[in-house]
């Protein structure tokens, strides 16, 4: 059967085409991934032999995960090259493989928009050059969306109907034990007997005031299992939190107590508290481990003892629902611990605003010291400023090293277009013979695989070229350090009170800032300086700019995140008036106590640590501290039975 229209070229005799090809996420007992993709390009091969009559210039869009994903890498990529312009075709099995609902239907306007055709091979009438097209791509919206909620509302009634009978069984926990073939109904679930001692001294310890974390220490020295489908082998005090609350251990199965809401801006899912008239119970006395006023009263004493933990809400809602966990406030997310290289995570010791490793809370790192959010994230904002206000001005030699950096750029990417270019001519030459194979009617699911593979690749280098491509070639017009610094300012006062913007900012300028603990050189607190590589050139606007003084700008920054003790925030002060004029006169520790403020110990000391660093020959008197020191009575936890040093490969990299 002929086209009609047929297809065209709008440029030259070469076809341009993109090949949309998605399958649904490959889970275990699902379809093959390859083979199914497979299927609908060799689909889509034999249609174009069929009716293209042209050499073609095939792109193919190919990937897994579902069709309502709005943000799905392959989903963004089409879009993008739809809207270059480029192509004469988009070509697909059906409108559900390039997304599901509406958002099938608008990819068909863009495509109409950008004049590039699309047609889908099994949707009757879904060609947006034929009249008529908008109906189709309709219906077929409407019957996807119809199909998915008619399949959803079944099934989640079917579940109802299984649970209040018995079934629609969860995953039995440690301590429970289905027959050989699999339990259906929850009468077949059995209680393990040897269960039945740890449950009871499980609870017995909570009782009698033990965290779950010790709960979970007394477990593994039992050598207790974690259950049939847990994913650790360790128990974890996390994982004794979840078991404890599962009331199941007093009889009860639950239902119905979160559910999913669509997403629509990225078409993902999300778990939500489900209304409490939605919730479903079933009582399985059989099962019980605990029994219910004793399990209720456990509950309620562990509500009581961490209820203080819990963040305060505002008119009764939870000020961090529905945000993103990436949206904090500065230094969140960006301070690494400079021992194990793990994160510091806000919560340390207990207070809300102080930072900790997480490596150290879970036993991994020895560092147990934690920062104070605020007063790091002024150091660091102030000493970030200074930085920049210090930076000298761009002479001649200065400017010419930049756009000399910025020719070898330059030449380093013309090199690269080169290699893209050769490697995209030899892509289409192979591509070229396999069509030609193709086109003379032989099938092989191995050719169909080759071609997807080489397309594939292509669309790879043709887009890594593009992206060269955009790069502009030109001498470097660099601003003056003045408007530099002025803009920095300006960027940083600006969101200086807002602590997520803030973080946003210090991102641009700092890729992550890792801290080290230190202490005196006579002893005393613990505590952390932070070192990172400040990129003053970030928060300039052109790309070239910003890459050609992304190197000379650089520098690495030293900030203490604390404030000093008396001895040493007065140290240079007491030395140098003890120490007087050239003809010494100097002053005595009391007269210099006095004109300083502080007490006359304070001034001895301050004395005193001096000489400790003049016997040392340290002109900075805070050391760093590379592993647990013995004498240090806050630094414990590598003394804990549960402590393992597990380091991250890039630990102490800034």
């Amino acid at each position: 059967m002929s086209l009609n229209p047929p297809l065209k070229a709008r440029h030259g005799q070469t076809l341009k085409v993109i090949l949309v090809g998605r399958v649904s996420d490959p889970r275990p007992g699902k379809q093959n991934r390859d083979q199914s993709l497979g299927d609908q390009q060799s689909l889509q091969h034999r249609w174009l032999a069929q009716h293209a009559g042209m050499p073609l210039d095939i792109t193919v869009v190919a990937g897994s995960g579902s069709g309502e994903l709005l943000d799905r890498e392959e989903y963004v990529e089409l879009q993008r090259l739809t809207n270059t312009g480029r192509f004469d075709l988009v070509l697909t099995e059906d409108l559900g493989r390039i997304a599901r609902r509406v958002d099938a239907y608008q990819f068909c306007e863009l495509c109409e928009d950008r004049g590039t055709r699309l047609i889908a091979i099994n949707n009757h009438n879904v060609d947006t050059e034929t009249p008529g097209w908008r109906d189709a791509a309709f219906f077929n919206a409407y019957f996807y969306e119809k199909h998915n909620r008619d399949k959803s509302e079944n099934l989640k009634g079917r579940l109802r109907s299984r649970f209040q009978a018995g079934g629609a069984l969860e995953r039995p926990l440690y301590g429970y034990v289905d027959p050989a073939e699999g339990a259906k109904h929850d009468s077949e679930r059995q209680k393990d007997p040897e269960a039945e001692p740890i449950y009871d001294e499980w609870f017995r310890q909570l009782e009698a005031g033990r965290s779950f974390a010790e709960v979970a220490d007394w477990l593994n020295a039992q050598r207790i299992p974690t259950g049939p489908y847990c994913h650790c082998d360790q128990w974890t005090g996390t994982l004794v939190g979840q078991y404890t609350r599962n009331q199941i251990l007093k009889g009860l199965r639950r239902r119905n107590e979160r559910k999913t809401r669509r997403v629509n801006a990225t078409g993902k899912y999300v778990s939500r508290k489900a209304d409490p008239e939605e919730l479903l119970t079933r009582d399985c006395p059989h099962l019980a481990f605990i029994e219910p006023q004793r399990y209720d009263r456990v509950i309620r004493q562990l509500s009581g003892k961490n209820g203080h933990y819990r963040r305060k809400g505002r008119d009764s809602q939870d000020t961090r629902q529905h945000v993103s966990r990436k949206r904090t406030r500065f230094p969140g997310q960006m301070i690494e611990c400079g021992v194990c290289g793990h994160g510091y995570v806000f919560g340390g010791h207990g207070q809300t605003d102080h930072l900790m490793c997480d490596g150290a809370r879970k036993h991994r790192c020895w560092n147990g010291v934690t920062a104070d959010g605020p007063l790091a994230a002024a150091k660091i904002t102030d000493a970030v400023l200074q930085a920049i206000e210090q930076l000298p001005g761009f002479d001649e030699a200065f400017l010419e090293s930049v756009n000399a950096e910025a020719n070898r750029l330059d030449a380093d990417d013309e090199k690269e277009r080169r290699n893209l270019e050769r490697q995209i001519r030899k892509l289409n030459r192979e591509l070229d013979n396999f069509i030609k194979y193709v086109g003379a009617g032989r099938e092989s699911r191995r050719v169909d695989a080759e071609i997807a593979r080489l397309e594939e690749e292509l669309q790879m280098q043709e887009g890594m070229l593009d992206e060269l491509n955009a790069k502009p070639r030109s001498v470097i017009d660099i601003p003056p350090i003045d408007e530099l610094k002025s803009h920095a300012r300006a960027a940083i006062s600006e969101v200086v009170s807002d602590g997520y913007e803030l973080k946003r900012a210090m991102e641009s300028l700092t890729p992550k800032i890792v801290v080290f603990p230190h202490w005196l050189c006579d002893g005393g607190r613990v505590v952390l300086r932070a070192s990172f590589r400040l990129q003053a050139a970030g928060l300039v606007e052109n790309q070239r700019v910003r890459e050609a003084l992304k190197c000379p700008l650089e520098q690495v920054l030293h900030v203490n995140l604390f404030d000093p003790p008396e001895r040493e925030a007065f140290r240079e002060q007491v030395v140098r008036m003890r120490q007087g004029d050239a003809r010494g006169n100097g002053m005595t520790e009391y007269q210099v106590a006095r004109e300083l403020g502080i007490t006359v110990t304070a001034a001895q000391r301050a004395s005193a640590l001096q000489r400790k660093m003049d016997r040392l020959g340290l002109l900075d008197p805070y050391l760093r501290i590379t592993e647990p020191p013995e004498d240090c009575t806050k630094l414990r936890r590598h003394r804990h039975p549960r402590y393992r040093f597990q380091p991250l490969e890039h630990a102490g990299q800034f």
